[in-house]
């Protein structure tokens, strides 16, 4: 059973789907260095009355948000806690974000936080205590919100429990939020599956909101170019084109030969915005 320094439980959260929370320190097993001494390149130490919100934040899921208001109820100011460099640490090949970085910025505000980057190299050998230090002394965060199925240091050490223990030691508050399964599981990995499948529908319910994708192109044709974010599977979608602080509807086709805008007015545009929001799952591909 977990153990909680502070019940997560509130009558005004009530997570829907099942949440993943994933270990950035699992994928050391068998392969990194003995563990190393604290951090370097924290940055600095967060603003006072700060909630370290721990998982990983690609897709800014609703399990995410979830945390996010559990650190609320902490009274405490939520800051995710993201790490950069792990495909290059471990050599996984280069792949697109989630969000684009354009519009994380603007996801993070309307979820009412604030994100640190951490190294990953810097981390990636610490021990549980060693990690629980860098919250409390490089961070110096007064609370930290996991999931509970979340886990952490060295070779993926310790659990959420252990989290508690040793926060408690340190004097750092920690929430365990539960996990709910209804309507599936979330997690990155889940979404990306669902793009390629075309199912915008349930990515949205994961997401919180319809899957927006920002291309930095439009080419002849109606090509689009440049996605800056993950696009659906190979279809043709019914969307809403961003712009000028409305939505235009359009229709996108999705094919192995590219990306193409349907609607030929809007050939001169240059970057392109699109909300996969019309509830239409992907049809098969018509010939350009």
């Amino acid at each position: 059973m977990v153990i909680r320094a502070r019940e997560c439980r509130s009558s005004r959260v009530r997570p829907a789907l099942a949440v993943v929370a994933v270990s950035f320190f699992a994928a050391c097993a068998g392969g990194c260095s003995s563990p190393g001494v604290a951090a370097r390149g924290m940055g600095g130490p967060l603003p006072r009355r700060a909630a370290a919100c721990l998982g990983k934040f690609d897709a800014l899921h609703v399990g995410h948000s979830s945390l996010i208001r559990y650190a609320r109820e902490m009274s405490l100011d939520p800051w995710l806690i993201s790490f950069s460099g792990m495909a290059e640490v471990f050599g996984w090949p280069e792949r697109l974000p989630l969000v684009a970085p354009e519009h994380r910025g603007g996801l993070l505000n309307s979820f009412g936080a604030q994100e640190r980057v951490l190294p990953f190299r810097e981390v990636r050998g610490l021990s549980p205590e060693q990690f629980v230090d860098v919250l409390v002394d490089q961070l110096g965060v007064e609370g930290a919100v996991c999931g509970a199925n979340f886990r952490f240091g060295f070779q993926a050490a310790a659990a959420a429990e252990d989290l508690v223990a040793l926060g408690r030691r340190r004097g750092l508050q920690v929430c365990v939020a539960p996990l709910l399964a209804r309507a599936g599981t979330v997690s990155s990995t889940r979404i990306r599956q669902l793009l390629q499948e075309g199912n915008l529908e349930e990515v949205a319910q994961m997401l919180g909101r319809p899957h927006r994708v920002l291309w930095h192109s439009l080419g002849e044709s109606g090509q689009l170019q440049k996605p800056q974010n993950e696009i659906p599977g190979q279809g043709v979608y019914e969307v809403s084109l961003l712009r000028d602080g409305a939505a235009v509807a359009a229709a996108v086709a999705i094919q192995a030969d590219g990306v193409f805008l349907r609607e030929t007015e809007l050939a001169s545009l240059g970057a392109v915005d699109l909300l996969f929001d019309r509830g239409a799952a992907a049809r098969e591909v018509e010939s350009n």
